[in-house]
């Protein structure tokens, strides 16, 4: 039963989420593109805030189940956390930059 609680829940938990988006992605092909022109600047911004921000939440959200509740590590949220929110700016930075070089080339 440790098995099943420990290994299968949580996979086919996060089997059963990602195929949910994909359906949803199936069903809804331009949700949340911008029309053909580029977006303005501060709803990029608005994007990049929510991707980020949701992609952050989700990767601590997996380390405290995992490694803090599953495995009892109790360190492990510490270091995502010093680690996730360096990935974090760095990804911001990226995503904006790249936002930036392509609302001056679509001008």
């Amino acid at each position: 039963m440790r098995v099943f609680r420990d290994a299968v829940v949580p996979v086919l938990s996060a089997y059963l989420l990602l195929a949910g988006v994909v359906l949803y992605a199936a069903r809804h092909p331009d949700a949340g593109r911008p029309a053909t022109r580029a977006a303005p600047m501060r709803l990029q911004l608005r994007l990049i805030a929510l991707t980020v921000g949701g992609g952050y939440g989700w990767f601590l959200l997996v380390v405290l189940v995992f490694h803090v509740w599953l495995v009892g590590d109790r360190g492990a949220m510490h270091s995502a956390l010093r680690g996730g929110t360096f990935l974090a700016v760095v990804a911001t930075a990226a995503f904006t930059a790249m936002s930036f070089v392509d609302s001056r080339r679509t001008r």
